[in-house]
């Protein structure tokens, strides 16, 4: 295993490690049976070495798409993440039903790294904004990506502040403004521009 492996192994256990002590405080602050919690820590740290493991073999690691390589090396941190961003709310505002808080926060999460990879994104008809005006203009489909990554991004951003105010009337318009309204007019005016330039 070379140096690189093993700083990730190293980084990857230790937060995974942390995220279960700090999940651990926030059950015994709101009171939730902690008879399960240890189990639960160890496995996860057990398959965070499994799977760094697994990962830093030469075959996966030369075969396997460097992204997503990466991604299955830092999975257990970040589904520790998405599991402990509800325990804080709960603690923060007991009143709220956390299965809401959840889903709000787990959808946020998924349009962040989505908008992420928008910008890496090659013109296809199955993975991103898949206007069909944009798949004969390869600069269109860039630019589209581009602005759609910042507006993906500050979508996920909201959708996380959700449970913090819980105005549905505001939260979802705008989320749906960001993610569909504004790329999908962006890209037809870039499609516009472009035929009265030809």
């Amino acid at each position: 295993m070379n140096p690189k492996n093993k700083r990730t192994l190293f980084l990857t256990s230790t937060i995974c490690i942390i995220l279960s002590i700090v999940a651990f405080a926030l059950s015994q602050m709101s009171e939730i049976s902690t008879d399960n919690y240890i189990l639960l820590y160890v496995i996860a740290v057990f398959l965070n070495i499994v799977l760094n493991l697994a990962l830093s073999i030469s075959i996966a690691a030369t075969n396997g798409a460097k992204a997503l390589v990466s991604l299955g090396k830092w999975i257990m941190p970040i589904a520790g993440v998405v599991y402990l961003i509800p325990q804080i709310y709960s603690v923060l505002f007991p009143a709220k039903i956390i299965q809401d808080a959840y889903w709000y926060v787990f959808i946020g999460i998924i349009f962040i790294i989505s908008g992420n990879y928008f910008p890496k994104n090659h013109i296809n008809p199955y993975v991103g904004l898949k206007f069909p005006w944009l798949f004969d203009d390869e600069e269109g489909w860039y630019k589209t990506h581009r602005l759609g990554a910042y507006t993906w991004i500050l979508a996920g951003i909201i959708s996380i502040l959700h449970p913090l105010h819980n105005l549905v009337v505001v939260t979802v318009p705008l989320i749906i403004f960001l993610v569909g309204v504004v790329p999908l007019v962006y890209s037809l005016a870039l499609y516009f521009k472009r035929e009265q330039s030809n």
